[in-house]
């Protein structure tokens, strides 16, 4: 489990990454278009030549955007599924790392009241298999705190990619 947790998270930094770049591109590429725009209707187009360019420009990019959105979006509810899992497993070892916290702790108490060599040794093989349930535990917690900033992202990816398609002034 935990090597999976550790798998996706990186998939879903490195997809985030990638996405997060393609939107800063198709932003500029919306600025570009613009100033291409401009800068031919400098150059003596006729008026249904400019209309035309615009139209394609804002159709090209308003696809771009369109997909973009879907594609955030459906990553977005994989995402959530996958926060549930983890969210749930996550539960069942702090059940099991608490469980194990208690015995450890009645196992020293009965190690110290009493003067027999398997209660001395009960905590010592209690102890053994609390560490790694810490450990385990403690990863968990912490990916899965990881994913909460990764969904976070996504959500700044979808309104972004929602914010540009509000934004774009009408032609």
């Amino acid at each position: 489990m935990e090597q999976r947790i550790l798998q996706y998270r990186k998939q879903i930094d490195e997809w985030l990454q990638t996405m997060e770049q393609r939107a800063l591109t198709l932003s500029q590429h919306g600025e570009y278009s613009t100033q291409a725009i401009q800068r031919q209707s400098d150059t003596q187009k006729t008026d249904t030549e400019k209309s035309d360019i615009e139209k394609s420009d804002i159709e090209k990019t308003d696809t771009e955007e369109q997909a973009m959105q879907e594609m955030v979006q459906d990553k977005l509810k994989e995402h959530l599924v996958q926060v549930g899992f983890f969210q749930h497993e996550r539960l069942i070892h702090l059940i099991v790392t608490v469980t194990f916290a208690l015995l450890e702790m009645l196992a020293i108490v009965l190690s110290v009241i009493s003067d027999s060599l398997f209660t001395l040794l009960l905590p010592i093989v209690i102890l053994i298999l609390l560490i790694p349930y810490i450990r385990h535990y403690y990863i968990l917690e912490n990916e899965v705190q990881k994913m909460y900033g990764q969904y976070d992202r996504m959500r700044r990816l979808q309104q972004t990619a929602a914010g540009s398609k509000i934004e774009k002034p009408e032609r």
